[in-house]
């Protein structure tokens, strides 16, 4: 286990910092803004390091959000991340928007399904499930939500369904929930995937060098161009 580690996530109009010590949550800072995160993340994150008496050189594990999400947003925390992590060769660990959201969903049974607002009447969704202890992904992509729905029962047999995220609350006319469907928001991102990583779950660990955002799709401007 590492001592000192910090959880950013960026790619939506939360943003969100977390720290942890030997394994227990230290400080944690977050904001939401309907604007870009580049002028406020940093001060809030420098607000918060001085609170907790740490320089940048004291942490010795990064996880980020690699997206999808706002590009800009994802690139902020990637960015951000590389530029803490390159001069010490801190090791970084990434994870996925809808792996942040379904981590905070503890102790729900059935499917976690969490939906992230892509624009143009799609979402980023994900479908995961708590086995022994542990978050497994059982798949991710972009889908419109006309489809994304019934295509996710279809495919997946379960009791209960718990929907989560921007993209439940920004189409919720468009979506159709039976009575056992679970309909909720989970906004510790940051918290909950410190967490994660800290029991265990952590995955591969990246260098500054080999660390790359996940859009899932090319940016507004790359599809506009014909």
């Amino acid at each position: 286990m590492y001592n000192k580690v910090m959880v950013i996530d960026t790619s939506s109009s939360a943003a969100s910092i977390a720290v942890f010590e030997n394994g227990i949550l230290i400080g944690e800072s977050g904001l939401h803004s309907k604007t870009t995160h580049s002028i406020k993340f940093m001060p809030l994150l420098d607000a918060l390091m001085k609170q907790l008496e740490l320089k940048i050189s004291d942490i010795d594990a990064y996880y980020v959000c690699e997206g999808p999400g706002s590009f800009t947003g994802v690139r902020i925390g990637i960015s951000t991340v590389k530029g803490f992590a390159q001069p010490f060769h801190t090791p970084i660990y990434t994870f996925t928007s809808m792996y942040l959201l379904a981590s905070a969903m503890r102790h729900v049974e059935g499917l976690i399904v969490p939906m992230i607002d892509a624009k143009r009447s799609e979402v980023y969704y994900g479908v995961y499930k708590w086995s022994d202890g542990s978050l497994v992904c059982l798949e991710e992509g972009v889908a419109s939500v006309a489809e994304i729905m019934q295509q996710v029962k279809d495919k997946y047999a379960a009791e209960r369904y718990t929907w989560i995220g921007d993209g439940v609350l920004n189409y919720r006319e468009m979506l159709s929930f039976e009575s056992n469907d679970a309909v909720g928001t989970a906004y510790d991102a940051a918290q909950s995937a410190g967490k994660l990583a800290l029991e265990g779950h952590s995955g591969t660990p990246q260098s500054a060098f080999t660390v790359k955002a996940n859009y899932m799709r090319k940016s507004q401007a790359e599809r506009d161009v014909k």
